[in-house]
């Protein structure tokens, strides 16, 4: 979705080669089962030409075809979906991103356990954030991955 003024669509279709210029907004795949938590995520992240939530998924499948058909820039994923686990769509996107742009990968989760933290690091992300307590850090996540892809870091 190279415009900010249509809404996100789940499954949406955008070629995978579509990624935006250059000063366009970061791409940003939602994947969260909760429709409460992903509404306000996609209020939070969505700053037209600067951070884009291009696709969401409820499900661990819906979340793997996303990553199969789409680039995207960053991910934010909930550990706990309804149907599968967010640490099977990190690993699933470290391999399916390895030759093209590895995304930014967030964990938002309210398991913010040592051991689950383990699992979600060594499976690719690269930050582990609990809902509760730091919510509003993936934002400022996020804004950093963009300056740093302007600047060509």
């Amino acid at each position: 979705m190279a415009s900010g003024n249509r809404a996100p669509v789940r499954g949406d279709k955008t070629p995978a080669d579509a990624r935006p210029a250059p000063g366009e907004g970061l791409r940003i795949l939602l994947i969260e089962d909760s429709r409460l938590l992903r509404d306000r995520l996609i209020a939070m992240l969505t700053v037209p030409g600067v951070l884009e939530v291009t696709g969401t998924a409820e499900t661990e499948q819906e979340a793997l075809e996303l990553i199969d058909a789409h680039d995207y820039d960053a991910l934010v994923v909930d550990v706990e979906l309804r149907q599968g686990s967010g640490i099977t769509a990190i690993r699933h996107a470290r391999k399916a991103y390895a030759s093209r742009g590895q995304p930014l990968i967030i964990v938002l989760t309210n398991y913010s356990l040592p051991t689950v933290e383990q699992r979600c690091m060594s499976a690719g992300a690269d930050h582990f954030l609990d809902k509760m307590q730091q919510f509003a850090e993936v934002r400022p996540l996020l804004e950093r991955r963009r300056r740093e892809r302007r600047n060509g870091s």
